[in-house]
């Protein structure tokens, strides 16, 4: 493991911990008893983060992809070893983090990591917010980074066929939303 990464992982950790904490007093506050607070502990302690639909429709204001990268579709068919791969990568497997960490495991924008991003993550199962993005849009994202949101970079540890299988599954993610 390189020096970035047990740094990156050190302060995911950390973080996860003081989210976990400030979430203890909060529910606690709230009148919430010891059932209930464990068990939307132990939910965030495996990453499943919150349920529920979501901001939807979600508003952005990030930086466009530029022309030749919003021309982009995806090159790979809807086999179910792509869709496996893609379901892989968001859920377990992407570096430096995993995108249901912060995008929710059900794609909804409400991860374990989401409460502390401003702005929040995309609500991927939202058709409204996301009927307007391309997969060019969101290969570029997925390999660049969004400027001025925490999405960091996948360019060095995802090459352009795992970004597709990815994209490819987080359209999924819409289609099986209510």
């Amino acid at each position: 493991m390189t020096k970035r990464r047990m740094i990156y992982s050190f302060v995911l950790s950390l973080a996860t911990l003081c989210l976990w904490v400030e979430w203890s007093v909060l529910a606690e506050a709230a009148g919430m008893g010891h059932r209930m607070r464990h068990r939307m502990q132990h939910q965030l302690h495996h990453g499943t983060g919150f349920e529920g639909n979501g901001i939807c429709p979600q508003e952005r204001f990030t930086q466009a992809a530029p022309d030749e990268a919003q021309k982009l579709t995806n090159p790979l068919k809807p086999t179910p070893n792509h869709m496996e791969a893609g379901r892989a990568l968001y859920h377990t497997d992407a570096q430096p983090t995993a995108c249901k960490v912060c995008h929710g495991p059900g794609g909804n924008g409400m991860g374990m990591m989401a409460p502390g991003l401003n702005p929040p993550p995309r609500n991927f199962s939202c058709a409204e917010t996301m009927k307007d993005v391309t997969d060019g849009q969101m290969f570029w994202i997925i390999k660049n980074g969004s400027q001025g949101t925490e999405m960091p970079p996948y360019k060095l540890n995802l090459n352009d066929h795992q970004i597709w299988q990815l994209i490819m599954y987080i359209r999924e993610l819409g289609q099986q939303a209510p």
